[in-house]
């Protein structure tokens, strides 16, 4: 045999070997190894602030559980939401997909477009047995959310219009009591939560209120969370009403008792959860659907705000070997980011037309990400907000008429986030109604358009990012 011959035939060999493991590996970064299949647990805090978030930095202690959570896994810093509205951002948590995508805006007769898969019906149709636990009337068979889990308990108050977290904590024992009755599953499972705390009318716990701002705060935020629900802010953010300036510091400590009870029941759940086997060591993901206006901007709830209170929200990921350590990541990120995320985890191909706006959040490094979020115009919501509010002027309703982008760069000096709204009047084309660009840097709180000095530079930044949203 040639020398040469046998040395050539040596490197191909090494060189096919080498190819052959790169692929492997590349594929495994893609589907990791199915067996044995993880159990899923993803909380939403429905309307959580990213700020207010003990793990995220804040310097009251809202969230002593997810700290604990968070020493195994990765805090995402700054991740924030594709909607300030529930429906439109769980459809995008649920398929990757923006809102224009999926096509859930209003949640008043539109659903995610026929096609789309959500979630749960995609881990079901891998071998998934797929239980929610609903306290969010908007996770229903109204908007469709509720697709694919086999088994979903809805845990509504009809007065407040939401679930207490203490009636969903009792469900999730009785369901915990009766599985473990039964013997137990042999399915992995996906477990999703919904918990309202944070949500208006803000759940008041006299004890949350003492551990994060002590006894003097718990009759004042008593009475400015008694004073204060849906209605009231809707009318405020519509236009009707200014927001109470008495009332905005104790609603604000009121809000952030409501945060530290979101994160006392996601830890007796999770305790629960953990007797009957599934303790969220496999993947546990805890974030925010959309954030909460408490006075900024005059505004008062989340419904039409593109502002950050509203667009920033928490998102905690443990997920062992890839997203571990107890790291604080600070680059810019989204919720739906989770979608490819999680499925990886589950050893589970996105299916088509799903995650075309998501990117996985187990990168290494990790790249900033563009955040796009919209919402509008909710057209067919007018009806049910008149309603409500019996006797307001006429401008109180404009704004169902308008359409609202944002446009985030990722942190950094300089960093721009452009807003624009548009007007659709019935009949007529559409028509700009106004436009802002922020400098986040420095001005972290929205208050100075930097279009008003008509500087070219700033205009074509607006255009640049307009034109990165489309």
């Amino acid at each position: 045999m040639d020398p040469a011959s046998s040395a050539a035939r040596r490197r191909f060999a090494v060189i096919g070997a080498a190819a052959l493991l790169s692929s492997a590996a590349i594929l495994w970064f893609a589907f990791p190894a199915r067996g044995p299949r993880p159990d899923i647990v993803l909380f939403v805090w429905d309307t959580c602030r990213g700020d207010r978030v003990e793990a995220n930095g804040y310097a009251r202690p809202t969230t002593p559980r997810l700290v604990e959570i968070a020493k195994g896994g990765v805090v995402f810093r700054r991740a924030f939401t594709p909607s300030p509205w529930t429906p439109p951002a769980h459809a995008s948590l649920f398929t990757g997909l923006l809102p224009r995508r999926h096509g859930l805006r209003e949640a008043v007769g539109d659903r995610v477009r026929p096609g789309v898969p959500l979630l749960a019906s995609t881990l079901r149709d891998e071998g998934y047995e797929t239980v929610a636990f609903v306290a969010n009337p908007q996770i229903s068979g109204v908007t469709g959310l509720d697709e694919g889990f086999e088994t979903v308990f809805r845990i509504y108050d009809t007065k407040l219009g939401k679930g207490v977290e203490g009636a969903v904590v009792a469900q999730v024992e009785s369901w915990v009591a009766r599985r473990r009755a039964q013997g137990g599953g042999r399915k992995p499972l996906f477990v999703f939560v919904n918990l309202m705390a944070t949500h208006l009318p803000y759940t008041y716990d006299p004890d949350a209120m003492v551990r994060v701002h002590g006894d003097g705060s718990v009759e004042p935020a008593k009475d400015a969370v008694s004073r204060v629900d849906e209605q009231t802010a809707n009318r405020v953010m519509f236009g009707g009403e200014k927001a109470d300036a008495a009332l905005l510091e104790p609603l604000s400590k009121g809000y952030d008792g409501a945060v530290c009870l979101a994160d006392r029941a996601t830890g007796e759940i999770l305790d629960l959860l953990k007797d009957a086997g599934i303790d969220g060591s496999d993947f546990l993901a805890v974030c925010g659907d959309h954030g909460e206006n408490l006075g900024e901007h005059g505004e008062l709830g989340h419904i039409f705000s593109l502002h950050e209170p509203v667009l920033h929200v928490p998102l905690v990921v443990r997920w062992p070997g890839r997203l571990d350590g107890g790291r604080r990541e600070d680059a810019q990120v989204r919720i739906h980011d989770l979608y490819p995320t999680l499925l990886a985890a589950a050893g589970v191909a996105v299916p088509e037309p799903c995650g075309s706006d998501a990117e996985r959040l187990d990168a290494s490094p990790l790249q900033p990400r563009l955040v796009v979020a919209e919402y509008g115009p909710p057209l067919t919501y007018e009806a049910e907000a008149r309603a409500s509010m019996p006797g307001a002027p006429e401008s109180c309703f404009e704004r169902f008429r308008d359409q609202s982008l944002a446009v985030r760069e990722p942190d950094g000096a300089g960093a721009r986030k452009y807003i624009r709204v548009t007007r659709h009047d019935p009949g007529v084309p559409p028509r700009l109604l106004r436009e802002v660009l922020y400098d986040l840097t420095a001005d972290p709180g929205e208050t100075r358009n930097l279009l008003d000095g008509r500087d070219a530079n700033e205009r074509a930044t607006a255009d640049r990012l307009h034109g990165l949203a489309k």
